[in-house]
């Protein structure tokens, strides 16, 4: 449920942000509901043009989440991971009904449905909801990041002895010409932990890791954590990467002073 804290009709071009919150509420209830459900009674992988698996609760989730959120606004636009874009105009809906396939496949249960409405690329509602966990966070521009009444705030130091730093799947590294930046930080950071897609943010949002590092993401996979890094006090860095995947981005999110420290260590990758 929102918080009451989150309930002020705070417009957003013709939309009131405290109503497309309720929407995407509902919409992650949808998508929790097969997921889960398809998490107990199996599924088929298939394997996507890019090598990453795709499993009937991806399409399934999607497919519910755009008939909740299309309901509601028949007009927005909707872009997912698995059903293409629809739709045209300034306000629109960026959709991840798995962010963390492998880990679903796997039985790992960090992985995530992410949902957020954007005013061009700007996010200002944002629903990351974590099924097999049973934890739902969400954020509204200008009113905070939450977990049900939980206010929440990221650390706001950075102590590369003590600190616990998230980053993506290592071959991530590889593959985007980051490998000089994973093997430095490697040395420098004591608990540099694999805590991959969007879990390492939601955990940076929450205050328990100081710093996400996350080589690869499209707009999709940045869309929801971004807004609730930012409402809960962090920023979030981006680079634009130019390895064959269109609108991907190497990213890091933490509190300004995390961030700032990371990036004193990042070089140019290796194209």
């Amino acid at each position: 449920m929102a918080s009451r804290r989150c309930r002020a009709a705070i417009q957003c071009g013709t939309v009131e942000l405290d109503r497309a919150l309720s929407v995407a509420h509902q919409a992650a209830d949808a998508a929790r509901a097969l997921i889960l459900a398809r998490y107990e009674r199996g599924f088929n992988v298939e394997t996507k043009a890019d090598a990453s698996p795709v499993t009937e609760a991806d399409r399934e989730a999607e497919a519910a989440i755009r008939r909740v959120i299309l309901d509601a606004f028949p007009d927005h636009r909707i872009i997912g991971e698995e059903l293409g874009s629809q739709g045209e105009g300034e306000l629109g809906w960026l959709i991840d009904p798995i962010d963390g396939t492998i880990s679903f496949v796997h039985r790992i249960p960090l992985f995530a449905t992410l949902i957020a409405l954007c005013r061009g690329d700007e996010p200002v509602v944002s629903v990351v909801d974590f099924p097999a966990l049973g934890r739902r966070l969400h954020a509204v521009k200008g009113q905070g990041a939450w977990e049900g009444p939980k206010r929440l705030h990221v650390d706001p130091s950075l102590d590369p002895r003590t600190s616990l730093v998230c980053h993506g799947n290592v071959f991530q590294f590889t593959d985007t010409g980051r490998e000089t930046l994973f093997q430095r930080l490697q040395e420098e950071l004591r608990l540099f932990r694999s805590y991959t897609d969007a879990f390492g943010h939601a955990m940076v949002a929450c205050g328990s890791a100081a710093l996400m590092i996350d080589p690869d993401l499209q707009p999709w996979d940045l869309a929801a954590p971004a807004l609730l890094v930012r409402e809960a006090g962090g920023v979030v860095y981006t680079e634009p990467e130019l390895h064959g995947r269109p609108g991907s981005a190497f990213v890091m999110s933490g509190s300004p002073a995390a961030v700032d420290w990371a990036r004193a260590r990042v070089t140019s990758p290796v194209r």
